[in-house]
């Protein structure tokens, strides 16, 4: 994997506009971690488009990447054609609005993951990194809330709350990896959905107990919510197909980086 340090230069040398950077998700992860395994980053940025000329020249692929926020880039080798991260790309104003109004869970299940902050321009960017995280954990806990059994420990809830972001996207992994990768950072998890969990199920009307999260509402109260979820998540996994269209015009690399990501989860 390449190093992050050098990673976060070179993007805040070449991107204009970079507020914070974020690594995030199974490269953290010694356990889960491959040596193809590709850096995920999170770009903060002022203005979208002018960090899409730096990443991505040429005014088609400025138009496409201010559409359903984030865009993904491919971070070349300067020394070579190869990939070696993926940069999701948002504005702060772009966040906060897919964040206040969920239309899909990308950007939020990504940033409710384990992160780590590169870097950031000073501490207001600091600051708004950290509290875009906790917004897109709070985004994800209260969307779990919706669908669970009518008895279950905050752990398994937790559990059900990571695994939810790769839920709302045509994901290839297989539940065993997903489980993997919660494991990777299991503690670090549970202490933060936990609390967050039972907040949301009690502004629910759910109870918590014992560690454990029991729901004695009504069944057509609880057929409702689900619902609510299920309509969420096709909502999210349309979005991210659209995403993926527009990869084929800003994404360099799209067809060997797809070839890998089977491979890797095989």
């Amino acid at each position: 994997m390449s190093d992050p340090a050098l990673l976060a230069a070179r993007l805040a040398r070449d991107v204009p506009g970079l507020r914070a950077l974020l690594l995030f998700g199974s490269t953290l992860a010694p356990a889960v971690r491959r040596s193809t395994s590709i850096p995920d980053l999170v770009a903060l940025v002022d203005d979208v488009s002018a960090a899409a000329a730096a990443l991505c020249p040429g005014p088609f692929a400025r138009r496409l990447a201010s559409v359903l926020p984030p865009v993904t880039f491919a971070l070349r080798d300067a020394d070579g054609p190869g990939t070696i991260a993926k940069v999701n790309v948002v504005s702060l104003a772009g966040a906060r609005a897919a964040l206040a109004r969920p239309d899909d869970l990308s950007l939020a299940g990504r940033l409710a993951k384990k992160t780590r902050l590169l870097y950031a321009r000073d501490a207001r960017a600091r600051d708004d990194a950290a509290a875009l995280i906790a917004e897109a954990t709070d985004v994800m806990v209260c969307a779990t809330t919706l669908s669970l059994p009518r008895v279950v420990s905050l752990d398994e809830a937790s559990g059900r709350c990571f695994a939810l972001s790769y839920r709302a996207e045509p994901r290839p992994e297989t539940g065993a990896q997903i489980a993997a990768r919660f494991q990777a950072f299991a503690d670090e998890y549970r202490a933060g959905y936990g609390p967050r969990l039972a907040s949301a199920a009690r502004a629910r009307g759910i109870d918590v107990a014992g560690g454990c999260l029991v729901d004695r509402r009504p069944a057509a109260v609880r057929r409702r919510d689900a619902r609510a979820l299920a309509r969420l998540i096709m909502r999210s996994r349309v979005r991210t197909l659209a995403r993926w269209a527009r990869q084929l015009f800003v994404y360099r690399g799209w067809l060997p980086y797809l070839a890998g990501k089977l491979r890797r989860v095989t």
